[in-house]
């Protein structure tokens, strides 16, 4: 009497369950993506990206449970057609738990990196939604509300997808102005010194009594610093805000407090100023700066780095 009669509601018990319908492998639990992500494995993310798929990470990244969440907007990058979930992304922009938000905005801005353009296009991913995840970011940027770890986040993101999230200066120009510096310099890192519109923001920014923000704004004009002009061609145009940078360097490339990797890009400053002074600061770094330091100041002096002292 209780025969079973052949359909669909027999054939998908019949289904095992955790196997994909598509394409009849097995799919893992969420668990395993937990455990990998707690232990950045980046090997097993890489092979567990590729047996969820994206449409099961987007259950992962909506999913009400943080730490499924979170591994999932871990993995994510990995995932081919990972930037198909970028408006989903962008939606954990807003979680109320800032471990969340920070791992949705590092997840954007891996998504719409430099090698985005393709990617968007590749996949067509539609413009509108490029725009949002682009603005969500910025929103969070700008939100005085959250952690400023989050917003550290969003800016990193940004600073990472500019080709994909352009028209920064304006932002980082309005951040520049933040109570927290730790976002002031992230913001001063946003700004193209070459843009006509981050003139006066780097040089309110150079000003800045932060010397973490100073230090940025001073590494950003020095990026562009032409070492092949000379200083006597320089001196004739008689760029305010590159003279302003260099005084910057003067100042503060020898002070134990400055990072490294503004110290490296502050250098150009002062090889293209090239007076004395700056030549005997050069030396100064070539000899006891940290190695990455070293090793610019001995490229721009024309020498080798002296080794580690032991």
């Amino acid at each position: 009497m209780l025969g079973t009669a052949p359909g669909a509601a027999a054939v998908r018990a019949a289904r095992p369950r955790g196997v994909n319908a598509r394409t009849g492998r097995a799919t893992p639990p969420f668990s395993e993506l937990v455990k990998a992500a707690r232990k950045n494995d980046r090997a097993a993310l890489e092979r567990l990206a590729g047996r969820f798929g994206v449409a099961r990470l987007a259950e992962g990244v909506r999913a009400p449970d943080a730490a499924v969440a979170q591994a999932a907007l871990v993995t994510l990058p990995f995932a081919r057609g990972g930037v198909l979930l970028a408006a989903t992304v962008a939606e954990r922009l807003d979680a109320a738990d800032p471990a969340l938000a920070t791992a949705a905005a590092h997840t954007l801005g891996a998504l719409l990196d430099g090698d985005a353009p393709a990617e968007l296009a590749e996949w067509e991913v539609p413009p509108d939604v490029v725009a949002r995840a682009c603005a969500g970011l910025r929103s969070l940027a700008t939100r005085t509300d959250a952690a400023p770890s989050v917003r550290l986040a969003a800016l990193d993101a940004l600073a990472g997808a500019q080709g994909a999230c352009p028209a920064l200066p304006d932002l980082a120009a309005l951040l520049l102005h933040d109570l927290v510096p730790a976002v002031r310099r992230g913001a001063a890192l946003l700004l193209p010194a070459g843009d006509a519109h981050s003139q006066i923001p780097l040089r309110e920014g150079l000003a800045d009594p932060d010397p973490a923000v100073s230090a940025a704004c001073a590494a950003v004009v020095c990026r562009r610093v032409d070492l092949a002009a000379s200083a006597a061609a320089a001196r004739a145009h008689h760029d305010a805000l590159v003279e302003q940078a260099t005084a910057a360097a003067r100042a503060i490339a020898a002070a134990p407090a400055t990072r490294p990797e503004d110290v490296v890009e502050m250098l150009a400053c002062l090889a293209a100023a090239g007076t004395p002074a700056d030549r005997a600061l050069l030396e100064r770094l070539r000899a006891g700066g940290p190695p990455p330091v070293r090793e610019r100041a001995a490229l721009l002096l024309g020498g080798a780095a002296p080794g580690k002292p032991e």
